[in-house]
């Protein structure tokens, strides 16, 4: 049973076992969110100790990818998973990363800039634009959160499961 780890503002931070979350809540580096599932009680000769689907961290702690934008740099590797690794041209696998208007355009690297690519359509759009190329894209860019299908399970457990007065 995976267990989500979050900051305070109960953004996820991580996917851990109930092992893992059973450390956290007995050194007291986290506490159980109240109001989302139990998952288990683990006992022990002196104590019960509940473990939630939710557990928060009780100091803050920085979360990766929130806060990101269109704007924001973005690298190869994490364009790569955004894309999964699939060819913005030709839907092939891709192994490059393309700049959709090139860095010597002025072209950024950021989300909304870059694309997969395959070496060939890579190769072959060279220093031009998609446009100035004759090549179209498959997929528009986007600012990738690996964490969102977590993230919109959390949420949705507080919509499920509203705390009553």
């Amino acid at each position: 049973m995976t267990i989500f780890v979050t900051n305070a503002g109960l953004q996820i931070l991580a996917r851990v076992t109930w092992r893992r979350a059973a450390v956290l809540l007995t050194t007291e580096v986290a506490r159980n969110v109240e109001g989302t599932p139990l998952v288990r009680v683990v006992h022990s000769p002196t104590v019960s100790l509940p473990i939630h689907k939710v557990v928060a961290i009780k100091h803050n702690a920085y979360r990766p990818f929130s806060g990101k934008t269109m704007d924001s740099y973005a690298s190869n590797a994490t364009i790569l998973r955004r894309d999964q690794w699939i060819c913005a041209y030709c839907d092939g696998p891709a192994d490059t990363v393309d700049h959709i208007v090139p860095v010597s355009q002025g072209g950024p690297s950021t989300f909304g800039n870059q694309v997969a690519a395959c070496k060939s359509c890579n190769g072959f759009k060279a220093n031009r634009t998609p446009r100035q190329a004759g090549m179209a894209l498959r997929h528009a860019p986007f600012v990738y959160d690996p964490w969102a299908a977590d993230q919109k399970e959390v949420w949705e457990m507080f919509m499920l499961h509203p705390k009553t007065a």
